[in-house]
């Protein structure tokens, strides 16, 4: 493997484990979501229920980038982007009693989002990414309980593997998020002066098809989903939540191993679903932390 694509993997394994370690850091400030579904905090069908959502959101995107209705698929992927980005800045400025804390997240949250739809570039994207991928897991991961949680990771991996090696519709969808500069996915180059606004797909980043043949040849960039960082950083906080911040780095261990292991397989050139790994591997490092403590 050459140099620069073991540096770009290696940056890709800091962007997990920083969102990550950043999640646990900023706990105390996200209590004022602990038990915000009240009754349903622990009821697995809130669980079933948010990942038939995300399916659902799937679907819909699926149907308007097939119709390549680019101006609509921006506003979805755009107001997703403002509106997490608000919900995960807010408890960091009402933590720290900054004055008007809703109303200075909200215009951060629009701010960053305008400057990343006018320059939708890697780096922006990457920072975007974190932002997002820390306050939802911490959302979600203070206000839901482990069992849920659990069933929901469950759920997920299930239906990133079916999309992916079945339907391979997610392929397709990775496709168009990066050939439309669309924010879903944490961009990591491989190569000097890369420019993510100059790629055209996915596909062109795995196989050279030059005649006939099918071989890889060097990476642009290596791409991880948004949600590849966010939804296993849900059960890191949940853990942490319940058992303490050790709880949490012992899941969080397992994640990484299995991203290790999700290395391996995405270095053979053809595309893996994350999830089926780093969610195995949670549950993975929270079982070994239960089994040891």
């Amino acid at each position: 493997m050459l140099k620069e694509e073991t540096i770009a993997q290696l940056n890709m394994f800091v962007i997990f484990i920083l969102a990550n370690l950043l999640a646990l850091v900023l706990m105390p400030a996200y209590f004022i979501y602990e038990g915000s579904l009240g009754e349903n905090e622990n009821n697995p069908l809130v669980a079933v229920y948010y990942a038939l959502e995300i399916i659902a959101l799937t679907a819909v995107i699926l149907f308007f980038a097939k119709k390549k209705k680019v101006s609509v698929l921006k506003g979805i992927f755009y107001f997703a982007v403002a509106w997490s980005m608000w919900y995960a800045l807010f408890p960091i400025f009402y933590y720290f009693q900054v004055p008007y804390s809703d109303l200075f997240s909200l215009a951060l949250s629009i701010l960053l989002t305008i400057y990343l739809l006018k320059n939708p570039e890697w780096y922006v994207m990457d920072i975007v990414g974190v932002l997002m991928a820390v306050g939802l897991s911490l959302i979600f991961g203070m206000a839901l309980g482990l069992i849920p949680i659990t069933l929901f990771l469950t759920i997920l991996a299930i239906y990133d593997a079916i999309s992916v090696y079945t339907t391979k519709h997610m392929v397709a969808l990775a496709d168009s998020v990066i050939q439309y500069n669309l924010p879903a996915l944490f961009v990591i180059p491989a190569k000097e002066n890369y420019s993510f606004k100059d790629v055209e797909g996915i596909k062109s980043e795995v196989v050279d098809g030059k005649r006939g043949e099918n071989k890889k040849r060097e990476r642009d960039a290596y791409y991880m989903g948004f949600g590849d960082v966010m939804i296993p950083g849900v059960m890191v906080v949940a853990t942490a939540r319940s058992f303490g911040i050790i709880g949490g780095l012992f899941t969080l261990m397992g994640a990484v191993v299995a991203m290790i292991l999700l290395s391996v397989m995405v270095n053979s050139g053809k595309p893996q679903p994350g999830l089926p790994y780093l969610n195995a591997g949670c549950l993975g490092g929270f079982l070994l932390y239960l089994l040891l403590f």
